[in-house]
């Protein structure tokens, strides 16, 4: 077939026989191709870094925070005038559909996977589709892909010692949903230092939402052995769980402590204000905005750990009092 004819068919002009045109729309999707975005512009676009966002990850209840990591990404990647692709879709499976349709159409030159799960059908999909991306996520989930990871090993061991060392053993932590691969490596942490001081860990899963968060915690707190400790992964969940406290009549950090595992202006406003873990979004951004270049520069594995920093201790944890 002539140029012409494929162009007409793709484009939904007139010109060719509807089977001619079904031909051409069937073969295209058999090879997975579509129209180059810049090639349809008759320019040569931008360079861009995709990023595809998915709301069973609890994007909003990290909104705060996400905005200084794109902010900061941007703010990299834009010394080379590469633009920042951002969509956020409802699951991981619209997500892989949407990394397929975009690398089909070359719009992104690096895709960045934040919340990365266990099993996660996007980082396969990257590698089979060949496509070069930065995941977040521990460099042995990253075979063949670059990866840049905030070292909660360190990190979440800090708080279970120093909780440890507070006299605490019964411990709940109320999380992100299970299946986030950070969710797994913070209790495996956790878990590891409670068991050697002879404690216990309880975990409870949410959607990240400061509602859920809140059910989560009055649950705990009102059954028949509640913890003496609640860690929250976030600053709104944390708050949420501070006000159930409140009002179940318990006072903080006497009857409960609370701890947060990230940082922000809400936990240090509260009122005990909230011992947190300072989540170094900004940085981390910046590290993920160098990874980018990085790979554009022909290193596809590139590695990096961003160190998290040590617990910021205030009002609302103490020794265990019961």
């Amino acid at each position: 077939m002539s140029i012409a004819v494929v162009s007409y068919a793709l484009n939904g002009r007139p010109g060719v026989s509807a089977a001619t045109r079904e031909r051409v729309l069937r073969i295209a999707d058999e090879f997975g191709w579509r129209p180059n975005a810049a090639a349809r512009s008759l320019r040569t676009g931008p360079r861009a870094a995709g990023l595809v966002l998915t709301r069973e990850a609890g994007v909003a209840a990290h909104a705060t925070s996400f905005l200084d990591f794109v902010s900061a990404v941007q703010d990299v990647v834009a010394e080379r005038d590469i633009a920042l692709l951002l969509k956020i879709v409802d699951s991981t499976e619209a997500a892989v559909a949407t990394y397929r349709k975009w690398w089909a159409e070359r719009r992104f030159d690096v895709m960045i996977v934040t919340d990365a799960l266990t099993q996660d059908p996007r980082v396969d999909a990257l590698r089979q589709m060949r496509a070069p991306a930065v995941v977040l996520a521990p460099e042995e989930f990253c075979q063949g892909l670059a990866s840049v990871w905030l070292d909660e090993d360190a990190a979440y061991s800090s708080v279970g010692t120093y909780l440890v060392e507070l006299g605490h053993r019964d411990v709940a932590a109320v999380t992100a949903p299970g299946g986030l691969h950070r969710t797994r490596l913070r209790l495996e942490v956790l878990a590891r230092v409670l068991d050697a001081a002879g404690g216990t860990l309880i975990h409870e899963a949410t959607d990240a939402t400061a509602e859920e968060a809140a059910a989560t915690a009055r649950r705990l707190l009102t059954g028949p052995t509640p913890p003496s400790v609640l860690v929250l992964d976030s600053d709104q969940m944390a708050v949420a769980a501070l006000d159930v406290a409140r009002r179940l009549g318990l006072q903080v950090p006497w009857d409960l402590s609370i701890v947060a595992g990230s940082d922000s202006a809400l936990c240090r406003l509260a009122t005990p204000s909230i011992t947190a873990l300072p989540l170094p979004s900004g940085r981390l951004g910046t590290a993920v905005g160098r990874a980018v270049l990085a790979v554009l520069d022909g290193e596809p594995e590139y590695r990096w750990v961003e160190p998290i920093g040590g617990v910021a201790v205030r009002g609302s944890t103490a020794p265990r009092s019961r």
